[in-house]
């Protein structure tokens, strides 16, 4: 019995046809979602410590706008942002 494997990977199909093949492959994915996983978790670690050097130095221009929030389907969230840096003056 001949069966293979069609994986789309970047929009293009490609097709696995024997188990070797196959196995390779998710020994390359396995290893390609570790090298992710670190590098997700780096860069937020690098965000969060930016993110902290900025609510200090920043030189803040704070403004205020409102927002319709999805969470509570809530209209007219009031919230405030430093235009400068991004900030959420709440949240970040």
């Amino acid at each position: 019995m001949n069966k293979c494997l069609n994986i789309i990977e970047n929009g293009c199909v490609e097709n696995l046809s024997s188990i070797k093949d196959i196995i390779e492959y998710k020994k390359k994915l396995q290893q390609k979602i570790f090298n992710m996983k670190i590098e997700l978790k780096d860069g937020e670690k690098n965000l969060k410590e930016i993110k902290s050097f900025l609510r200090i130095y920043c030189n803040h221009c704070w403004k205020v706008d409102y927002i319709d929030s999805m969470k509570g389907y809530k209209e007219g969230v009031s919230i405030k942002y430093c235009e400068k840096c991004e900030l959420n003056f709440n949240t970040d």
